[in-house]
C-alpha cells in the first residue's frame, strides 16, 4: 500500500508582540515547509519567502530536497551580500518531503519536526540553537532551555555563510501518522505536553493548527507562530486517485493593502529554474477548496524588461504562479530599450536581483549616468 498524504491543516499568526509576520509556509504536496525568517527592516520575510518558493513544485528524495535547500542558501546569502538594506538576511528552514513509505526531513535552524503517533509526540529534529547545543552536550536541561534568555540565539540558517549544513533526515512512516511542522513561535510558548494534549484531542487538522496558534498567543505570543499538520494514509493499486492537499504559498508577510495582482500586460522575461506554480489559501468554513491568491512583499523589488522590451523596475518577487497570475506587478517603467544595452549590461542589470526600490532605482540611474544614449528620445513609444 502507498502512502500518500491524506489531510492537511495550517495556521499562521503575527503573535501579541512582533508588528509584522516573518514566517513563511509551504503545503504542495510532495513537500511541504515552514521557514522563520530572520533580519533588519523586512529581510526577513524576504528571505522565509525565497526558501519556501525554491521548495515549490520539487520532485525527488532526499538529495533533491538537500540540492534545492543548499541552492536556495546561496541565493539568500548573495541577496543580503549585494543589497546593504539585507544585510543580516537569513531563515530557518524545516522540511518535509514524502518519498515512498518514509517522509525526508531537510533541516537548518531551530524550526521543529514531530511525529505524533498512537498518542505520543516526538520531536524529529535537533534545534540549531546555543541552547540545543547546550542540552546536548548535558550542561541545560530541556525545562531550563525553555526560560534561557538566549533561547532565541540560532547557530545555523539559511543565508548566512555561503554554504550551510543541512540536516537531512529519513523517517518511517505510517498511516494515520501525524506531522507537525512549527517555528519556534509555537514551540517557545507551548510545552510538549500541552502540544500532546492539544492534538489528542481531535478534529480536522485546520481546526488543530489554528488551536496550536491560539495555545501559542494564549501563552504570551511573543514570536509569530506557524503551524503545519499533515495527515498519512495509505492508498491500494485499485483505489482512485486521491484528492490532493490544495497548494498553498503563504508568506503571511503579503502586501498590508493586499495582495498584488497581475499586470494584464507587459510582464518581465521569465525566470528560468525553480517556479512557483500556485498558490492558495484554504478557505474557511469546512469545505474543501482553496482560493489562489497571488502574494508579493511590498518590500522587495526588481528589475527586468516587459515584452516590449523597456527595462522597468516590478514590485514582488520574480516568480510566476500561472501564465497569468505572478507575484509581482510593474511600478516605473523607464525610457531604457533592453535592445541597446550591451550583454554584460543586460547580464548586470536584468539579473531580478532582489532589493529595495531605492536600490533598482540607482542601478538604473547608475547606467544611464555612464550612458546616456542608452535613453529612447522623448517621442518614442
Amino acid at each position: 500500500m502507498m502512502l500518500v498524504v491524506r489531510e492537511t491543516g495550517a495556521c499562521s499568526d503575527v503573535g501579541q508582540v512582533r508588528q509584522s509576520n516573518e514566517d513563511a509556509l509551504l503545503l504542495s504536496d510532495p513537500v511541504f515547509a515552514v521557514a522563520d525568517g530572520m533580519g533588519g527592516a523586512r529581510a526577513g520575510e524576504v528571505a522565509s519567502a525565497m526558501a519556501v518558493a525554491a521548495l515549490h513544485g520539487l520532485q525527488g528524495g532526499e538529495q533533491a530536497l538537500a540540492r534545492a535547500i543548499e541552492d536556495v542558501n546561496g541565493r539568500i546569502y548573495n541577496a543580503a551580500r549585494d543589497d546593504t538594506s539585507l544585510l543580516g538576511m537569513g531563515t530557518t528552514i524545516t522540511a518535509a518531503m514524502l518519498d515512498g513509505d518514509a517522509l525526508v526531513l531537510g533541516h537548518v535552524g531551530d524550526s521543529r519536526a514531530y511525529l505524533f503517533r498512537s498518542g505520543r509526540l516526538q520531536q524529529l529534529t535537533e534545534d540549531h540553537s546555543l541552547v540545543g547545543e547546550l542540552v546536548r552536550r548535558g550542561t541545560l536541561t530541556p525545562a531550563e532551555a525553555e526560560r534561557h534568555p538566549q533561547r532565541s540565539v540560532i547557530t545555523r540558517a539559511l543565508g548566512a555563510e555561503g554554504h550551510v549544513d543541512i540536516d537531512v533526515l529519513h523517517i518511517a512512516i505510517e498511516a494515520d501518522d501525524l506531522i507537525l511542522l512549527c517555528s519556534d513561535g509555537l514551540t517557545g510558548m507551548v510545552s510538549d505536553s500541552e502540544l500532546t494534549r492539544i492534538l489528542r484531542g481531535g478534529g480536522s487538522l485546520e481546526q488543530l493548527a489554528q488551536q496550536l496558534v491560539t495555545a501559542a498567543n494564549g501563552a504570551g505570543g511573543e514570536d509569530n507562530v506557524t503551524a503545519v499538520l499533515l495527515r498519512m494514509g495509505t492508498r491500494g493499486a485499485d483505489d482512485t486517485e486521491p484528492e490532493l492537499p490544495p497548494i498553498v504559498i503563504l508568506p503571511p508577510t503579503a502586501l498590508d493593502s493586499g495582495p498584488l495582482t497581475p499586470p494584464p500586460t507587459p510582464k518581465p522575461l521569465r525566470q528560468r529554474g525553480p517556479r512557483l506554480l500556485a498558490a492558495g489559501i484554504v478557505a474557511a468554513v469546512g469545505i474543501v477548496l482553496a482560493v489562489v491568491i497571488a502574494v508579493g512583499l511590498q518590500w522587495a523589488h526588481f528589475v527586468g524588461a516587459t515584452p516590449a522590451g523597456r527595462v522597468t523596475i516590478y514590485q514582488g518577487l520574480p516568480f510566476e504562479l500561472t501564465d497569468s497570475v505572478t507575484l509581482y506587478r510593474e511600478v516605473r517603467l523607464t525610457d531604457v530599450p533592453a535592445a541597446v544595452l550591451s550583454a554584460d549590461q543586460r547580464a548586470s542589470l536584468l539579473d531580478q536581483r532582489i532589493g529595495s526600490l531605492g536600490s533598482a532605482e540607482d542601478r538604473i540611474a547608475t547606467l544611464t549616468a555612464t550612458s546616456p544614449w542608452l535613453r529612447l528620445p522623448p517621442s518614442a513609444p
